[in-house]
């Protein structure tokens, strides 16, 4: 990956990170758990990614200094909700809000970090393969969170997740692939993948966009 794909990356990190803090923070789980919830958030789906299709080494023991950024994220996420608890218990609807955006942000850069690993790997020739690297990268670390926090998953409810992550990551595999023919680049096609998963998800929670269910 070149510079501006490792610089996203880092950003989807620390996006994803602040994300799971803030949710083990209002699961009033305790140090420990805030950094492990960080760390699964920014990784769950990168691992899962990587079992599924075999990819060896996983990327969370290649890149240990992910890791670092993870638990420095946490730790400073941890020691602000302490200092400033009163505040932050008070806020609490408005701090889900941020959390909602970080969340946006991570799910939209790591959907196309997974269709980059997928076609690294030489899997650029198969659509499916690289699309659902993008998918399961995007919403596994965060289906993984909300499981060990006895929540129902982000995935199953929330407004447009997976549909978002899984428009991003086409849209970055179609720019990738095809966008030289109309002069785009790899940065550009990074960066329209990841707008088109975060503009979906920021609309569908401000306009309370669904998908349909059965029962109401």
């Amino acid at each position: 990956m070149g510079i501006f794909s490792t610089i996203i990356e880092i950003i989807g990190v620390i996006a994803f990170s602040i994300s799971g803090a803030m949710i083990a923070i209002r699961r009033r789980t305790d140090l420990f758990g805030v950094i492990l919830l960080s760390i699964i958030t920014a990784h769950g789906g990168g691992l899962t990614r990587d079992v599924i299709f075999s990819f060896s080494p996983p990327a969370i023991f290649s890149l240990k200094w992910y890791i670092l950024i993870c638990v420095i994220v946490a730790i400073i996420v941890f020691l602000f909700a302490r200092k400033f608890s009163h505040t932050y218990l008070e806020n609490e609807l408005r701090i889900e809000k941020i959390n909602d955006i970080f969340d946006a942000l991570g799910l939209g850069i790591f959907a196309v970090v997974g269709v980059m690993v997928a076609i690294d790997k030489g899997y650029s020739d198969n659509a499916l393969i690289c699309i659902t690297c993008g998918l399961l990268t995007g919403i596994c670390g965060g289906m993984l969170r909300d499981v060990l926090t006895n929540n129902t998953p982000f995935v199953l409810v929330k407004r447009i997740y997976a549909i978002a992550a899984l428009l991003g990551a086409s849209v970055y595999y179609i720019l990738y692939m095809y966008g030289s023919t109309i002069h785009i680049n790899e940065t550009l096609a990074i960066i329209f993948g990841v707008a088109v998963t975060f503009i979906l998800r920021i609309l569908a929670m401000t306009f309370k966009w669904n998908m349909p269910i059965a029962i109401k």
